[in-house]
C-alpha cells in the first residue's frame, strides 16, 4: 500500500470535517447607512414633544416564493380556471409581502423604544385602527399603493395629524433581496468560492403633518454575503441590522 492511499482516508475524514464545520456556520450579517437630507429644524426634542406615528412598511421587493417550496407545492389540477390559479398566485404573495411588512414593523418599534424609550410612539397596528375609526380607509389605502410613485399631499399628511394625535409620522419602505436557484440570484466571486448576497435594505421619510414639510430622509441596508456550506441568517437577523444602521443615522 503506498503513502498517497494510506493517507486518502484521512483527507477524506478532514474534508468531511470540515464541510460540516462550515454548515454550521452562518455567514455574517453587515450593514450601512445613509442620511439623504435632514431638516436643520428637525430634532429628537421636536420627537419627543410631537409623537411619532409608525406608518405600515410598504414592501417594494421581495423574493417570493423559494423554488424548493413551490417545487413541493401542490399543483392546480388540469382543469383549474385561470383565473382561480391566479388568484392563489396572488394570496401567497401577498402573505408574503405581511410577513415582510410584520417583521419590519415589528423591529423599527422595538429598536425606537430602545433608542428612545422616553419618545412617544404609535405603533402600526394602532395607526391601522386610528385611521379606520376616522374614516380614512379607503385615502389611506390609496396613499399605501401609490406612495412609491405619486408621494405623499399636505392635505392627507394633515388629515392624518389629526387621527393619529401626532405632529410627525413616519414612512417606511422596504426591499428584500435573498438568494434563489433561478436568474434572480446575485453571485459574487470570493477566494475562488462562489457566493451568493442577500440584503434587506429600509429607507424611511419623516414628516410633519402640521407644515406639510419633509424633516428627514435615510436609510439602512443589512447585507450577508453567503458561501458554500454556510446556513443563510434569519430574515429577522437582516431587518434588525437595517433598522440599527437606519436609526444610527436618523439619531446619532
Amino acid at each position: 500500500m503506498n503513502t498517497l492511499s494510506r493517507h486518502r482516508p484521512i483527507a477524506l475524514a478532514a474534508l468531511a470535517a470540515a464541510v460540516l464545520l462550515l454548515a454550521g456556520c452562518a455567514g455574517k450579517v453587515r450593514g450601512w447607512s445613509q442620511q439623504s437630507y435632514r431638516n436643520p429644524s428637525f430634532t429628537l426634542q421636536n420627537l419627543n414633544e410631537g409623537g411619532l406615528a409608525l406608518l405600515p412598511a410598504i414592501i417594494l421587493h421581495h423574493p417570493g416564493v423559494p423554488s424548493s417550496e413551490r417545487g413541493s407545492a401542490n399543483q392546480p389540477a388540469p382543469y383549474t380556471p385561470k383565473n382561480q390559479q391566479e388568484e392563489n398566485g396572488l394570496s401567497t404573495s401577498n402573505k408574503i409581502v405581511a410577513g415582510y411588512q410584520v417583521v419590519l414593523d415589528e423591529t423599527l418599534l422595538s429598536q425606537l423604544r430602545t433608542r428612545r424609550p422616553q419618545l412617544r410612539l404609535v405603533p402600526s397596528g394602532d395607526v391601522l385602527k386610528m385611521i379606520n375609526d376616522a374614516g380614512l380607509t379607503d385615502a389611506y389605502t390609496r396613499f399605501h399603493r401609490d406612495f412609491n410613485s405619486t408621494g405623499i399631499d399636505s392635505k392627507f399628511l394633515a388629515s392624518l395629524g389629526k387621527a393619529l394625535h401626532c405632529r410627525y409620522v413616519m414612512i417606511s419602505r422596504g426591499v428584500i433581496s435573498q438568494s434563489r436557484s433561478d436568474s434572480s440570484i446575485t453571485f459574487v466571486w470570493s477566494f475562488g468560492r462562489k457566493s451568493t448576497l442577500r440584503s434587506f435594505k429600509i429607507s424611511s421619510q419623516v414628516w410633519d403633518t402640521t407644515t406639510g414639510l419633509q424633516e428627514w430622509e435615510g436609510s439602512g441596508v443589512g447585507y450577508n454575503r453567503l458561501s458554500a456550506y454556510e446556513k443563510p441568517p434569519l430574515t429577522e437577523d437582516m431587518a434588525g441590522s437595517a433598522v440599527e444602521n437606519l436609526l444610527k443615522s436618523m439619531m446619532p
